[in-house]
């Protein structure tokens, strides 16, 4: 069903209310599911992303660390409201520049309570005979009014949402991610093992 989701009717919403809607709906879920599928994006906004493409990758690191006070109070702010983030994230290996650094962070966000797991891009290779995967959240699981986002980006640069309320699809389309999501390597194991040791990735053109 996630595959199909770019030839069903949505309402399209622009960053700025993709941001706000997003904001809005999040803080009175139970849950968020997040897919992640593409291994290369451009994060213009993030001084830590900006110094691995310039191939400073001591500063993007400890930028990245840098980080973690103001996601340990996200985390507080999660937990007294009673709201638990899953994320299943899939991988190419070797990893993209992009995902190498997007793993150091995401390392973080698991110490301090995000639930992730791994899956390699070609254990879905089935599902994507005409196109990869969408980036999908779910906003809710047993919330009476759940929200679906298929997110959008413009040459790699998140630009907005299609929105989606309908029960039947929302709840199909998290049974997938749920199922891909237990299938999934927790990232606690599987970035010592496969991420944490990588040479720098090399300065990049954007």
């Amino acid at each position: 069903m996630l595959d199909q989701l770019a030839f069903l009717p949505a309402e399209e919403l622009d960053l700025g209310t993709y941001k706000s809607d997003f904001q809005d709906h999040f803080w009175k879920a139970d849950m968020s599911w997040k897919l992640e599928r593409q291994v290369t994006f451009k994060e213009p906004s993030s001084p830590s992303w900006l110094a691995m493409i310039e191939g400073d990758w001591r500063k993007s690191l400890r930028l990245a660390e840098e980080m973690r006070a103001g996601r340990v109070q996200h985390q507080r702010e999660l937990d007294r409201s009673g709201i638990v983030q899953r994320r299943i994230r899939f991988v190419c290996d070797p990893p993209t520049p992009y995902l190498q650094w997007e793993l150091h962070l995401l390392a973080i966000w698991a110490q301090l309570g995000e639930q992730i797991r791994i899956l390699p891009a070609e254990t879905i290779a089935h599902l994507e005979e005409r196109a990869e995967l969408p980036e999908v959240v779910v906003l809710g699981d047993r919330s009476p009014r759940p929200v679906m986002y298929d997110i959008q980006y413009t040459d790699g640069v998140l630009s907005g949402a299609r929105k989606f309320t309908d029960l039947d699809l929302i709840n199909t389309c998290r049974r997938v991610i749920t199922d891909h999501w237990q299938r999934g390597e927790d990232i606690r194991h599987y970035f010592p093992r496969k991420i944490e040791n990588l040479p720098p990735p090399a300065p990049q053109r954007v």
